[in-house]
């Protein structure tokens, strides 16, 4: 038992985008702006549910989205704030104008991720980091810092430290 999937209603296209759905989504959107995705589809006649539509313009129709390769600069970027912010995705994406979260995870997850595991494979043993030398001995490092969390309360919100009282 989940959640019943967007696209169950018959008649809806699924997979690849035509080059005319896009024109149309494209067109509606320059017409009538951003928002109620439930709507737009029939709105614009378009035969795609409100979730396709959305991804469709946020990660591939909307004109301030980059185009083209990844650069040096912007790949050095995303391993900086990754190693800072994990796979937070969305966060990592606010630092690079016009590339979008899922583009940034696609490239982590089919180029970085390798890339990076490849430069110094790390065994934690007995609680320190041994990174694996060339001469494939092992040199011991410093144990990596702790890095301490704020709490978060029971909705996943940071806690300042104060309790509200009624």
């Amino acid at each position: 038992m989940g959640r019943r999937p967007c696209c169950v209603e018959e008649g809806l296209n699924r997979g690849s985008w035509s080059a005319i759905e896009d024109m149309i989504l494209t067109s509606y959107i320059n017409l009538h702006g951003e928002g109620k995705w439930r709507e737009l589809p029939k709105r614009a006649g378009l035969k795609r549910c409100g979730k396709s539509c959305r991804l469709r313009w946020l990660n591939y129709l909307r004109p301030d989205i980059k185009r083209g390769n990844i650069s040096k600069d912007e790949e050095d970027l995303i391993i900086k704030l990754h190693r800072l912010l994990g796979n937070r995705w969305s966060l990592i994406a606010g630092r690079l104008p016009g590339r979008t979260d899922n583009e940034i995870k696609n490239y982590w997850n089919t180029k970085l991720s390798k890339k990076i595991q490849g430069q110094t494979p790390k065994i934690r043993i007995n609680g320190s980091v041994e990174k694996k030398a060339a001469s494939e001995s092992f040199v011991s490092s410093e144990t990596p810092p702790v890095i301490k969390r704020k709490p978060r309360d029971a909705l996943g919100f940071f806690s300042h430290g104060k309790k509200e009282t009624r």
